[in-house]
């Protein structure tokens, strides 16, 4: 994940993938300096590369004290400083990561960033509104009463009665820590649960390869979820599976906000390992919610 920090105050900014630097109120970068054009410099992830590109500003833009050509860019590496309308450094890219998606309140106050690909609105800890990227590359936000829509980069979403502007980077590169292709659609997962269903443990399958996750509470919504969706195996596969939300949370035995959280830690946690598209392990659709896997690709064993 891309970061910048301001060399005199040591404050450190993610970078969304887009960055407009200059005095100009529109700017993502303001700074109020007079050697600064309204619209001086863009940074942008490009070809999976950071850039940084001058707009004919009237006193340059400088990489490591020398100046980039007006109208022209550069490649930017990690520990490179920057200077706007001065040689003289005052920014350094510590972090030359692919952008994470984000989201700032329209007041400026607020900055959530993305967690294993994953953007919790208006915070992790009571995640209302989800972002996240989905088989298709399409960036999807998900309610927490089953609303799913598609959304663009620059796009204002309501939670809690509080605006908040996405920053969603358009080039990514795969972050797999696993093996890059191990799909959600191509994975099987295997549930070990104790007899007394205090201890779920969750192993990832694909390709011979077993790839065991760390127990974690929020993994047993999922094999609650798994095995709604093998008891429906003798239903179309449209249809199999589907709990009520009411009915998830008593079978849960927790509130809606604890239910959310859940799912968000479980599709982190996939995320984290290497499944690409781990946001579909919980399929949403009005009011209802179910597991995204196919019972054949579903094992549940005695702990």
């Amino acid at each position: 994940m891309a970061t910048l920090r301001e060399l005199n105050s040591g404050e450190v900014q993610t970078l969304p993938g887009r960055l407009l630097v200059g005095r100009s109120p529109s700017c993502g970068l303001r700074l109020d300096d007079r050697t600064v054009s309204g619209e001086h410099a863009l940074l942008s992830w490009t070809d999976s590369e950071w850039r940084v590109r001058d707009l004919g500003s009237r006193n340059g833009t400088f990489v490591g004290g020398l100046r980039v050509p007006p109208g022209e860019g550069r490649q930017l590496k990690s520990g490179d400083q920057l200077g706007f309308g001065d040689e003289v450094a005052k920014w350094e890219l510590l972090d030359d990561g692919a952008p994470s998606a984000l989201a700032q309140s329209v007041d400026g106050a607020l900055i959530r960033v993305a967690q294993d690909g994953i953007l919790a609105l208006p915070n992790p800890e009571s995640p209302k509104l989800v972002v996240y990227l989905d088989d298709r590359a399409r960036w999807i936000s998900e309610s927490d009463v089953g609303q799913v829509d598609e959304v663009v980069d620059g796009q204002v979403l309501r939670c809690d009665d509080q605006g908040w502007r996405l920053s969603l980077p358009v080039d990514l590169e795969g972050t797999a820590t696993v093996e890059a292709g191990m799909r959600l659609d191509a994975i099987r997962l295997r549930f070990a649960v104790s007899l007394d269903e205090e201890h779920v443990t969750l192993t990832v399958i694909y390709r011979g390869t077993e790839v065991a996750l760390e127990a974690r509470e929020h993994l047993y919504v999922l094999l609650t979820l798994a095995r709604a969706r093998v008891s429906d195996s003798d239903q179309s596969l449209s249809e199999q599976g589907w709990l009520d939300r009411d009915r998830l949370l008593k079978m849960l035995a927790v509130d809606a906000n604890a239910m959310n959280v859940a799912i968000y830690r479980a599709r982190g946690q996939l995320s984290a390992a290497g499944v690409d598209g781990a946001a579909a392990v919980v399929q949403v659709r009005r009011g209802q919610r179910r597991l995204g896997l196919e019972p054949d690709r579903i094992e549940i064993v005695a702990l």
